[in-house]
């Protein structure tokens, strides 16, 4: 073979291999999806990661991954965590990319930020090939707003069954020996971030509802000797305020699920007092771990809470909060208001939930590809 003929056929043999590596990435980059978080370990983090593990191990493959930054080359499928950072990241994103955001909640009449975001939100919609919310009071929204039905899916947010359980008798007892809390406190659970910022929270996030779960707590006090059970970051202005009222706190920042749950272990109720939700987690985690639960009516509430029969839905007002709470944890069925809501519960374990995001979310993109 002369010297042209040998340099013809390695340029040939260099450039089908070039090609077929192309080829292979294009397959390997079409068949990844990003899921972007929160820089902070917080709540859609751990969205991302109940969601990734869960698909991850049962096709036996590492399609799902993690990141704080959307990936900026072509042939991904992007799956923004938020809403919030669709839209901060809309602008840079090259259209080659199949997107889908969730949109866990906000109104239009919250404030001036919320207005502005979801009207961009709502006009850019169409850049979007799926659209996730987890409540069906969003999910109504959502389509009030005109975002098409066949773009939108409602798949609730997950909770850990196996590590959100009912105490037994032994085991509440011990973990409130541990937090130092007498046996006949009404231990209170709030665990929802209602600060703003990621510092002490001394300003509150009034759409969490700070307020009102103050003024239903100190009406509760005047009957009971309560105790309120906090986590989370940013709680400056509840602590604040319960000090101002005499109202004993304890507040626990931990970093791991599984602590979390044990504060579970140790309350005797959970309220969620919200003006504004997409979840909260706290609704499904209490049901799970058999606490009795009187949530305002937000995010997933009426989709697991039957009032009157596996808890309480209440207006957004203290007084009735509290007299509802008060209903709840008399009743003398208390039992079997609690053993119904750890059965509703259970559609929102994490293992189905993942399925569902698999089967109507990422499965039908990858099959476009």
């Amino acid at each position: 073979m002369n010297n042209k003929k040998f340099l013809k056929s390695m340029r040939n043999y260099f450039l089908g291999f070039i090609g077929k590596s192309r080829s292979n990435f294009k397959s390997y980059t079409q068949k990844t999806i990003k899921f972007i978080t929160e820089k902070k370990e917080w709540s859609i983090f751990m969205d991302g990661k109940y969601i990734s593990k869960n698909i991850n191990q049962s096709i036996s493959k590492n399609i799902i991954e993690l990141s704080n930054k959307p990936y900026l080359f072509s042939n991904k499928i992007i799956h923004f965590g938020s809403q919030y950072m669709w839209t901060d990241w809309l602008d840079y994103l090259p259209k080659s990319n199949l997107y889908i955001a969730t949109f866990y909640h906000g109104k239009l009449s919250d404030n001036k930020y919320s207005f502005d975001h979801i009207n961009k939100f709502i006009e850019n919609a169409y850049k979007l090939e799926k659209i996730v919310t987890s409540s069906s009071l969003v999910e109504q929204r959502l389509l009030n707003w005109g975002i098409p039905k066949r773009k939108l899916f409602k798949i609730p947010i997950g909770v850990d069954t196996k590590i959100f359980t009912p105490p037994t008798k032994n085991q509440k007892s011990r973990i409130r020996r541990d937090f130092k809390i007498d046996s006949k406190e009404l231990v209170i659970g709030s665990f929802q971030k209602d600060g703003i910022g990621w510092n002490e929270g001394n300003e509150p996030k009034m759409i969490k509802g700070p307020d009102i779960f103050i003024e239903a707590v100190t009406k509760l006090a005047k009957n009971y000797s309560v105790t309120i059970l906090l986590t989370g970051p940013s709680r400056g202005y509840i602590k604040s305020e319960l000090s101002k009222r005499n109202i004993k706190y304890i507040h626990y920042y931990f970093n791991s699920i599984e602590e979390i749950a044990l504060c579970y272990k140790a309350l005797d109720l959970y309220l969620v007092t919200s003006r504004e939700e997409g979840g909260p987690k706290g609704i499904i985690e209490s049901m799970s771990s058999g606490v009795p639960i009187v949530s305002t009516n937000v995010g997933m509430a009426k989709d697991f809470i039957n009032s009157g029969e596996n808890g309480y839905i209440a207006k957004m007002n203290g007084v009735d909060i509290a007299e509802k709470a008060s209903t709840l944890i008399n009743r003398k069925d208390l039992n079997e208001v609690i053993k119904k809501a750890k059965k509703i519960s259970e559609k929102a374990d994490w293992k189905i939930v993942a399925e569902q995001y698999w089967e109507k979310i990422y499965k039908p993109l990858l099959e476009t590809q």
